[in-house]
């Protein structure tokens, strides 16, 4: 089932080109990684899949738009508040396999700006994954994370599509081997 057709996307910044002619589908039950250099435009496709920033190049299914989870560069959080304050604020539930999983049961209340970089990221991938979407849109989900972290998210990951999911995710970091390439640098 294609949720999203993207065809013959053109995005343009500060008079510069990040992309052009950029034309795929995103099928459930599949991993789309965006692999390019910094500066590339990995976010900004991200943004524009996922509605963030409006373009007639997209169309969504109804399955697609009512079901997303978006992860940027920030985390999503209240800085001020404890972890388990700011899932209560999202009316999302606290697994604690996953928060065990993740090394994150001590923190939960821990004020958020008191976690580390590496901490927070956990945290705000827990958000996703707790928000139970079929969609995930994830931005460099791996930054930040020890090699165990990353052991866990992808299998995450390849459990959410088992699952029937789809991950749409900006990567210049850990190659995932079964996913569907979106290029946007030569040589990448």
């Amino acid at each position: 089932m294609v949720l999203y057709k993207v065809t013959n996307l053109d995005y343009e910044i500060d008079g510069r080109m990040l992309f052009s002619d950029i034309s795929f589908d995103i099928k459930a039950e599949s991993i789309y990684e965006i692999r390019g250099v910094n500066g590339s435009g990995k976010s900004t496709l991200l943004k524009i899949i996922a509605g963030l920033i409006p373009s007639d190049s997209l169309i969504p299914s109804e399955e697609f738009k009512n079901s997303v989870s978006y992860l940027g560069h920030k985390n999503g959080f209240v800085e001020e508040i404890t972890l388990r304050e700011n899932f209560n604020i999202l009316g999302l539930s606290m697994d604690k396999k996953l928060f065990e999983n993740f090394g994150l049961n001590k923190f939960k209340n821990q004020k958020f700006f008191n976690l580390s970089y590496g901490e927070k990221r956990k945290a705000a991938l827990l958000r996703v994954i707790a928000a139970n979407t079929k969609t995930w849109i994830l931005d460099e989900p791996f930054a930040g994370l020890d090699e165990e972290s990353v052991k866990a998210v992808k299998k995450i990951l390849d459990q959410h599509v088992q699952n029937h999911g789809c991950i749409i995710l900006a990567n210049h970091q850990e190659i995932l081997a079964t996913s569907n390439k979106i290029l946007l640098e030569k040589n990448v």
